[in-house]
């Protein structure tokens, strides 16, 4: 520790002190203090791209390039597929539906007593990111349309959505997301609509979308414009967003727009950070999928328009993010850790990704989502039933010579372990892809101090037999005071969901410490393997355990016999006498067995049988604080946690095995 940093400590410690808050809950965060200390430098040690592309050769690209219109996101030639097909009736049955999807949204669209266009309304952020999202959509939905229609009353709607966006005062340049969102939408509709707008028409927009959104990004005001310097995905969807509209406006406005794509150039792939060098993306599938639909967003309509990326795509970690959301998909949904839904990570997206790379694999996933049955939505809500967008992109982008029918994907690894340089790392093992009778098992390491993460080093889920056994919670209420004050002893981590008891990992002397594990944790998996009938790893959870006087912790995870058992395998040594926890979730009912040693799980017909081969017995316990002293956690009613209890052991060893039962 440099001497700065002791001097920063120790002033802090004693502001601490003088507050009042209790002593036996500061001395071991003493050493967390240097910890955010390292955080902060980190942060603003940014990687930037910083030989990519000048501001002049970007000037004379633009002034240069011969424009095609459509290029925004999608080709003509994308759309002469789709309309020779909507014109000889030769689908296969999902481009078929994608089409017909996307036609009845724009059908729906027409009738403004149930749609009207979109008003300056801010929601409970001070934000008008939810009009800017559906502009985007009616945009995408009208365009394509007109474009395979040829029916001028798509046109004529959607000029009545620009035309009133354009009477806003401002498009929420307080709150970027909105304006880059807005931004991204009239430039789509200023470049898919290039033929049938007037060359006035075609003046307010580029008015609007330089005075509203460039103008305000090139603010040299970098706490304000914070998203150009962060690696959240704000980053990804802001310089996307006003990066497309300064492609599509470049002639309105040659100097500024050839400035911020520098910038886009040069400071996008900060965030790549968040899935490179494997494509694991830290924030988690939920998250991954506005990065990667903004990245591919830009990515895509750079090389239409200006014939490269300048290397963006070239980056370590670029073409495996695609593979991500299949990845971490399971039988019942996704490996939801941090504040990630269990759903699966459907976006258009994968279709550019498989054409771009040829991964069928990708396209097959993606075409799980087989669009439903339209139904307008009569609450005049701004999201319609439907996915018009997706749908809409999925045609566009997807290739037909894939079968709509599951290929072959022995060429694809059954277990991987991925990594960020953000710190994430995963082991995820399965039987199968897209069969929702494989089994699956997956175990997270990584650096507990991510944005949207948990306490949750060591945290697992297993899925067999078309059923999880081992959950995990997702996200927490984001209204929870302090839910994103994720510093030591922050909000954060007073949510039951947030912290490592909330999880399927270890909680070691929960009296020690505020934090059930040590907030700046970073923990790595020591060994990894695919064998012949499953997978397995090792995973050093030390540093979690740092603060509550451990001195070694290890976690060993097997699928074998055939994918068909798991094996989690821990090994503790601490410095006193200790408590440890050993914690599974699960929505199943759970019968104990009289020596404790066995548990036999039970959802509907379907058993699994929980064996512990060594230190410590099962027994149920509520999903619920230990202690139940914070008032932020949800109620879990539906969900039990296995356990395992060790008192006043040093050395401890707790072997569990789970394998499926006959019915």
């Amino acid at each position: 520790m440099t001497k700065r940093k002791k001097i920063i400590s120790v002033l802090l410690v004693f502001v601490i002190i003088l507050s009042g808050f209790p002593l036996k809950y500061i001395i071991p965060y003493f050493d967390v203090i240097p910890g955010m200390i390292e955080v902060g430098v980190d942060y603003i040690d940014l990687d930037f791209n910083r030989g990519a592309v000048t501001k002049k050769e970007l000037k004379n690209a633009l002034s240069e390039t011969e424009v095609a219109h459509p290029f925004v996101l999608a080709i003509k030639e994308n759309f002469d597929i789709v309309r020779r097909e909507y014109i000889t009736k030769s689908y296969n049955s999902y481009a078929q539906a994608l089409c017909n999807s996307v036609l009845s949204n724009a059908q729906a669209l027409l009738d403004e007593k149930i749609y009207p266009p979109m008003e300056y309304v801010l929601d409970e952020e001070n934000s008008i990111l939810p009009i800017s999202r559906e502009t985007i959509s009616r945009m995408v939905i009208l365009g394509y349309a007109w474009q395979v229609t040829g029916e001028k009353k798509y046109a004529d709607r959607a000029w009545k959505e620009l035309e009133k966006v354009c009477s806003f005062n401002d498009w929420c340049p307080s709150h970027f997301l909105a304006a880059a969102e807005m931004a991204l939408a009239v430039s789509i509709g200023y470049d898919w609509f290039y033929d049938y707008l007037t060359q006035s028409q075609k003046d307010l927009l580029a008015e609007k979308t330089y005075e509203y959104a460039i103008k305000p990004a090139l603010s040299k005001n970098y706490l304000k414009n914070w998203f150009t310097w962060s690696k959240n995905n704000w980053n990804s969807i802001c310089y996307s967003g006003v990066g497309i509209a300064c492609m599509t406006f470049g002639s309105y406005c040659p100097d500024e727009a050839a400035e911020f794509l520098k910038m886009c150039y040069t400071c996008m792939p900060i965030a790549f950070s968040n899935f490179t060098p494997d494509g694991v993306y830290a924030e988690g599938p939920g998250y991954s999928q506005s990065g990667m639909n903004a990245i591919v967003n830009f990515v895509a309509t750079s090389k239409n328009y200006l014939g490269t990326d300048y290397g963006m795509s070239d980056i370590a970690g670029f073409k495996e993010l695609g593979k991500f959301p299949v990845y971490i998909t399971t039988p019942t949904g996704v490996f939801n850790f941090g504040d990630n839904k269990a759903r699966m990570c459907f976006s258009p997206s994968l279709h550019w990704y498989a054409a771009e790379y040829d991964s069928p694999l990708l396209s097959c996933y993606q075409m799980w989502d087989m669009p439903e049955t339209f139904t307008p939505n009569t609450s005049k809500s701004t999201e319609r039933n439907g996915g018009g967008k997706e749908d809409a992109l999925s045609s566009l982008w997807y290739d037909r010579s894939y079968s709509t029918k599951i290929g072959d994907f022995s060429s694809e690894p059954l277990a991987v372990c991925l990594d960020s340089d953000a710190g994430q790392t995963l082991t995820l093992i399965r039987s199968a892809y897209l069969d929702k009778e494989a089994s699956f098992a997956g175990i997270k390491g990584g650096y507990n101090f991510i944005n949207h993460g948990d306490l949750d080093i060591g945290t697992f889920v297993f899925d067999i037999m078309g059923e999880r056994w081992a959950e995990e919670l997702g996200a927490g209420s984001y209204d929870a005071p302090g839910y994103f004050t994720n510093v030591p002893a922050g909000g954060r981590w007073k949510n039951y969901c947030k912290r490592a008891e909330g999880q399927n990992t270890l909680v070691i002397n929960p009296d020690m410490t505020l934090d059930d594990q040590y907030v700046l944790a970073e923990c790595g998996f020591t060994s990894f393997e695919e064998t012949d009938d499953g997978g397995k790893c090792s995973l050093d959870m030390t540093d979690a355990y740092r603060m509550n006087a451990a001195l070694k912790v290890t976690r060993d995870f097997e699928l074998y016999n055939d994918y068909l058992s798991l094996k989690i395998s821990d090994n503790i040594l601490c410095v006193v006498a200790s408590e440890i926890y050993w914690f599974m979730h699960t929505k199943a009912d759970i019968d104990i067995s009289a020596d404790g040693k066995t548990a036999i799980l039970t959802i509907g017909d379907k058993k699994l049988k929980a064996t512990s081969h060594s230190d410590g017995m099962f027994s149920v316990m509520k999903a619920e604080r230990l202690k139940g002293e914070w008032e932020y956690d949800d109620e879990y009613i539906d969900i039990r946690k296995l356990t395992v209890k060790l008192e006043k052991v040093r050395k401890a060893e707790i072997c569990i095995t789970l394998e499926p039962l006959s019915p």
